[in-house]
């Protein structure tokens, strides 16, 4: 996951569980291929990426070994993992809505699955983006949202040697907007637009970063 900032702060983003907020030491090792986390805890932190009213009712995937198992099916067509990177302590919890379960999630399972297989993060995206290429992945057909609202998120700036540790940078949502480029929403080169951001700028799958006050559990943004 590399985030390419629109505004002057940068952003930087990645998780730590247990407990709320709690920041561990900087990550010790690179690459390290994702390990699960005991199941009951997986399924935790999975469904803390969106407010109670989506996730509860979503459908769960923990990782197990190098593979993503549904563990539970849900109601309403979402579904929550936690994604991983190459860093060690690295945990992601993303929630896809009906369209993004049907072709975004799939994208993230397959990183997460070759990353825990030992592959390198270069060969990790060289598979992404054969497999989109041969149409066995799909990019959204149709606008699509995921949530990585949790307050235990552990994020990198990027998912490569040089990402740096954040920790939990602050709740957000994610709109799928294939090729999106600052200049395409008005955005100044040097944007003073705070509130959002742009993940993979000008690629096939890339996101609009939108920050929100809450945490998934109610709990308000901390000022920093």
């Amino acid at each position: 996951m590399r985030l390419t900032s629109v505004g002057p702060c940068g952003l930087l983003a990645v998780l730590t569980l247990c407990p709320l907020r709690a920041q561990r030491p900087p990550s010790s090792g690179y690459p390290v291929p994702p390990r699960p986390l005991p199941e009951a805890d997986e399924i935790a932190l999975a469904i803390s990426a969106a407010p109670a009213e989506i996730s509860a009712h979503a459908d769960v995937y923990v990782l197990r070994g190098t593979n993503y198992v549904k563990v539970r099916s849900g109601t309403n067509g979402c579904a929550c993992l936690v994604a991983r990177d190459l860093h060690e302590g690295s945990r992601y919890p993303i929630c896809y809505d009906q369209e993004g379960a049907r072709t975004s999630l799939r994208r993230e399972m397959m990183e997460g699955s070759l990353r825990a297989q030992g592959l390198s993060e270069a060969l990790v995206q060289g598979s992404v983006t054969a497999a989109y290429a041969s149409g066995e992945l799909r990019r959204p057909a149709k606008p699509s949202l995921a949530y990585m609202m949790s307050p235990h998120q552990v994020l990198f700036s990027s998912p490569d040697s040089a990402g740096v540790r954040v920790g939990a940078w602050a709740p957000h949502v994610m709109l799928m907007l294939p090729n999106v480029a600052p200049d395409q929403l008005g955005l100044a080169p040097e944007s003073q637009v705070s509130v959002i951001q742009i993940h993979r700028e000008g690629a096939g799958h890339s996101e609009l970063i939108v920050k929100v006050p809450t945490w998934s559990d109610g709990t308000p943004v901390t000022p920093q």
